[in-house]
């Protein structure tokens, strides 16, 4: 190789590192401003909601039973800006070009289920949920992040589903494997916006009036279960109808790699 050829050759590395490292900053600064545009939005209502609660206990008097429905009201904000905190985290990570990391153990899928729909009881206490499950449900697993996995789809069903009908969950073993649905009653979801739901930052219109219910509007928590779930190479799927509402379906291998 001639010295013109070398010259021309380390040209062209150095504007490959050069373009490389632009994108790299151009994703990252992406990253950050969409991190506090999101912060500034959806982080505001539960913090409102935290505050007013803290102007409340400092009134005199205030009776026993309010203190506690007030403490209630706390525990309803802490549990939505944590969901919303833990998504922004995991989103993060898959924008910077990281998988979200697997540890896995040996965990009991059931428990998990009962303690996601604990947790998002806390946030739609009108809502009411009801799990079946079949078969041998342990697996070696990241609980943690199944959990975490759980609690988005709960919390989609949750807050679009109808009110009026109990959110069904169902785990089973299916031969090598587990799956778990998660079926809500509310309206259809019209095909392309289906297309895309587990797209970042997609958020579904929700046309029924104000009843009360918190918003986790972060358009990531669906997107978030999709990256857990293909992580430990399992699939996620959802179909929308009239006759059946909305269901999703996890499958999960019984062991990750």
């Amino acid at each position: 190789m001639s010295s013109n050829d070398m010259l021309r050759f380390n040209e062209a590395i150095d504007q490959a590192l050069a373009e490389s490292v632009a994108k790299y900053s151009i994703q990252v600064n992406r990253t950050r401003d969409m991190f506090l545009a999101i912060l500034g939005h959806d982080l505001r209502a539960p913090l409102a909601s935290i505050s007013l609660s803290g102007e409340l206990l400092g009134v005199a008097g205030i009776s026993a039973e309010k203190v506690t429905s007030i403490g209630k009201q706390v525990e309803r904000s802490a549990s939505t800006m944590s969901s919303m905190v833990n998504d922004l985290l995991g989103f993060s990570r898959t924008q910077l070009g990281s998988k979200i990391p697997i540890k896995a153990n040996q965990i009991d899928l059931t428990s998990i289920c009962y303690t996601a729909i604990d947790d998002v009881s806390a946030m739609y206490p009108v809502s009411l949920f009801n799990l079946t499950k079949d078969g041998n449900l342990t697996a070696h697993l990241d609980g943690a992040r199944l959990h975490q996995v759980f609690c988005n789809l709960l919390i989609n069903a949750a807050h679009y589903g109808s009110k009026h009908h109990v959110i069904e969950i169902a785990a089973k073993e299916a031969a090598d494997e587990l799956t778990v649905t998660v079926s809500n009653r509310g309206p259809a979801i019209p095909p392309e916006p289906l297309k895309a739901i587990f797209d970042p930052l997609v958020q579904l219109s929700n046309e029924r009036p104000l009843d009360n219910r918190p918003s986790t509007s972060l358009g990531l928590g669906l997107f978030i279960a999709r990256e857990i779930t293909e992580s430990h190479g399992g699939s996620i799927e959802v179909t929308s109808t009239e006759n059946e509402g909305t269901v999703f379906e996890v499958r999960l291998p019984k062991k990750c790699n």
